[in-house]
């Protein structure tokens, strides 16, 4: 899959892709240098090597990669960056989109475009003048982009939960199936009384109930070290697709880590013995994982 992240110098693109992908928090992305010509960077997600591309948001840059339309060839899902706190700056950023429309109609090709409308926080920018640069960007952009399967969301880097939901959303709006299959776990967690974290097999959070175990997708370290090492195990030694590890303390804690398909991991960490209404909900969580699996080594075959 290749995503190309697009916008003007300062927009916000590489720090998206910092504190969403590469675990940066907020505060750590305020010193990043602005990116020459563009930047390549590969992050697997269910199975797939996704390729994001950060294209450089200078004039200079822009010219230049704007001549070589092969470089955009493949791309799959667009993600144009509007900043909210430089609203003279949208109409070269409405420029500089339709001439990469342009590109696209000459490559034959028509992606996927999600429309990030950026900087939606007041961090050193009044909270009174917000609401009105939203009006005037939607006013500018969202006519452009209408005959493309088409979608906008406020993003801000100080959201990090939220901004890890938006790119898991459109991570996965390349399985038809998927998106309602996250939704009703979702909704399940919700009604289970036992910690629970499901992701891939990489690390990257898919959904969960338990606060501060990621940073962006990213599921914490020693947890992500865990599920990569029963991982080696299943592969080397169970040597099946499949399977299930279980431990717990003298204190009756336990952890349950269920592998579905070499792709899906799920973690449930409790206290004793669940209810019995509890537990129910949990083995259809578990056996929806397992069909939610077989759903995306079926979409990689197509």
């Amino acid at each position: 899959m290749k995503i190309a992240l697009i916008g003007l110098s300062g927009c916000g693109k590489t720090s998206v892709y910092s504190v969403a992908f590469a675990a940066k928090k907020p505060e750590e992305t305020k010193g990043l240098a602005p990116t020459i010509l563009y930047e390549t960077r590969r992050h697997p997600f269910l199975g797939l090597q996704v390729g994001i591309f950060d294209f450089g948001g200078q004039e200079e840059f822009r010219k230049e990669y704007m001549e070589k339309p092969e470089i955009f060839r493949g791309t799959d899902i667009l993600i144009p960056i509007v900043d909210l706190h430089d609203p003279n700056s949208y109409e070269e950023a409405k420029k500089y989109f339709i001439d990469l429309l342009d590109l696209y109609r000459r490559n034959n090709e028509k992606p996927k475009i999600f429309l990030f409308l950026h900087k939606w926080d007041v961090e050193d920018y009044q909270k009174e003048l917000l609401d009105t640069n939203v009006k005037n960007a939607k006013e500018i952009f969202l006519e452009m982009f209408k005959d493309y399967d088409f979608d906008y969301m406020l993003t801000s880097i100080y959201e990090e939960d939220k901004l890890a939901k938006v790119f898991r959303d459109i991570l996965i709006s390349e399985y038809a199936d998927l998106k309602a299959h996250v939704e009703k776990a979702e909704k399940q967690l919700d009604e289970i009384k036992a910690k629970v974290i499901i992701a891939d097999i990489s690390g990257n959070v898919i959904v969960h109930n338990v606060q501060g175990v990621s940073s962006g997708l990213t599921l914490r370290g020693d947890l992500r070290d865990f599920i990569n090492a029963c991982n080696t195990v299943r592969e080397n030694i169970f040597m099946s697709d499949s399977a299930k590890f279980g431990g717990r303390d003298g204190d009756g804690k336990e952890i349950e880590l269920h592998i579905f398909k070499y792709i899906i991991s799920v973690l449930v960490m409790k206290q004793g013995e669940l209810s019995r209404e509890s537990q129910d909900k949990l083995n259809m969580l578990l056996n929806d994982m397992k069909l939610f699996a077989d759903l995306i080594i079926s979409a990689h075959t197509d």
